[in-house]
């Protein structure tokens, strides 16, 4: 794309603030700025509202006691189990087994830390 064409729709997603990408100009590649563009709006929209979908689907599990609040807690971070592993270090067996409340119940205070840390804090 040249960079005279970056679209600027001005995205409500990005709240005002613009976004760096590289385009070309003269056949060479070169940092410019965008307020966005429709299609990238409408992918990020489905995007958050999946994840809205997934959060309240992991409340709803946590409160019926099928699943620990670290699982929860996943969504509304917007972590992955992938994500989450990597923020962690716990390898991403050892998370799902963490989803069950009777693990959650037994772990240990420096494996709830780790959680603490990657969710910023968070009292669990």
């Amino acid at each position: 794309m040249e960079i005279d064409d970056i679209p600027q729709d001005d995205s409500k997603i990005f709240q005002g603030q613009k976004k760096v990408i590289y385009a070309t100009r003269n056949g060479k590649f070169e940092a410019g700025t965008t307020t966005g563009w429709q299609a990238e709006e409408f992918a990020t929209e489905q995007a958050v509202d999946e994840l809205n979908q997934l959060t309240e689907q992991a409340l709803q599990a946590v409160k019926n006691g099928e699943k620990s609040v670290i699982y929860y807690l996943m969504y509304k971070n917007r972590y992955d189990l992938q994500t989450l592993a990597q923020a962690t270090g716990f390898w991403q067996w050892q998370i799902k087994r963490h989803f069950r409340p009777e693990v959650f119940a037994k772990l240990s205070e420096k494996k709830l830390a780790k959680y603490r840390e990657a969710f910023g804090g968070l009292e669990i």
